[in-house]
């Protein structure tokens, strides 16, 4: 048993080999999306049928691009709406809306027509200080995470060196306008998504922790979470759900160790370690696939990688549940 926050959890066991589909040299034919047009795109999502993807970026922007079957030469970001502050993660929301996690303004809903609304800013009389990973179940429940109530975005670094249970896993009820506490005493909450197709439960990553954690909706009054992964060869950042799997793919910012390198790393539904893309100087902050291709943001760089996913794919046995640098 371990514990999480205040609360009890069940941590299985990793097996002893893990079989990992590994690509280790995602460079190699890749594009530089928006290089020169990004300043740090942190998380993005994608409107199949416009075919226009949404970046959030650390200069107040969300830029858009059409990305549908057009080469890197021929995609173009450009300016939709500023929030006046850092937005960083974004999510569908039931009526095309974007969903945003703003560090600076908290929780705010994007119409289709660009105008900026704030849906939530505290909780518990406590205010937001790092709002950071977001996503809509399908009843349009909100769920997000609030990094810090101690230290700030621009902050990030003290965090690092100051790890300590400062963050909170929150819902946000846009029937009610009521904004609740899930989780709290979390090392650094990051990335969020609502299970799917089952929608019973939602997994968060702590970036500190290195690892991911699964809350389960509906269990009466009682409160249930579970580890979904752990000791991640880097810090996760974002949790994205690739219907293509089905899988989840968790982008890792930084790597944990210089064993280790960052990139990005695929999931089964129940949180076993799938595959690995990964390079040199690779980091992601979010990463899922679209169509043929695997799109890669850090907050880091100032583009997007994008390759096609198949390519430079091969499977290796390791002795631990992620493989090192050395593939």
């Amino acid at each position: 048993m371990s514990r999480v926050g205040s609360m009890t959890t069940h941590v299985p066991g990793y097996p002893g080999v893990a079989r990992l589909t590994s690509n280790c040299h995602i460079l190699r034919n890749a594009e530089y999306l928006g290089a020169g047009q990004l300043d740090g795109p942190d998380d993005f999502v994608y409107d199949n049928k416009s075919g226009v993807i949404y970046t959030s970026v650390k200069d107040g922007w969300i830029k858009k691009a059409y990305i549908s079957k057009l080469k890197n030469s021929k995609i173009r970001f450009q300016n939709w709406v500023n929030t006046g502050g850092i937005p960083l993660g974004l999510a569908r929301g039931l009526n095309n809306e974007l969903i945003v996690a703003d560090a600076h303004k908290g929780l705010l809903n994007v119409t289709r027509d660009g105008r900026v609304k704030l849906l939530t800013n505290m909780a518990e009389n406590l205010k937001f200080n790092f709002t950071n990973g977001v996503d809509v179940a399908n009843n349009g429940m909100i769920y997000f995470t609030d990094s810090s109530y101690k230290y700030s975005y621009e902050d990030a670094e003290l965090a690092l060196l100051d790890p300590g249970p400062y963050g909170r896993f929150m819902s946000y009820n846009p029937t009610t306008r009521k904004t609740k506490v899930l989780a709290r005493d979390l090392y650094t909450p990051n990335g969020v998504v609502v299970s799917r197709p089952d929608q019973k439960s939602v997994i968060f990553c702590e970036s500190i922790t290195r690892r991911c954690t699964r809350y389960y909706l509906r269990v009466g009054k009682k409160v249930v979470m579970e580890n979904f992964i752990n000791s991640l060869p880097g810090l996760p950042s974002d949790i994205k759900y690739d219907n293509q799997g089905p899988n989840y793919w968790i982008g890792l910012i930084l790597p944990n160790t210089s064993y280790y390198k960052a990139g990005a790393l695929a999931t089964t539904l129940d949180g076993k370690p799938i595959a690995q893309y990964t390079d040199f100087n690779v980091t992601c902050s979010s990463a899922n696939r679209i169509g043929v291709y695997f799109y890669c943001a850090s907050a880091l760089k100032n583009y997007i990688l994008r390759f096609k996913w198949n390519q430079n794919l091969h499977s290796r046995t390791c002795s631990s549940p992620f493989c090192s640098r050395k593939c």
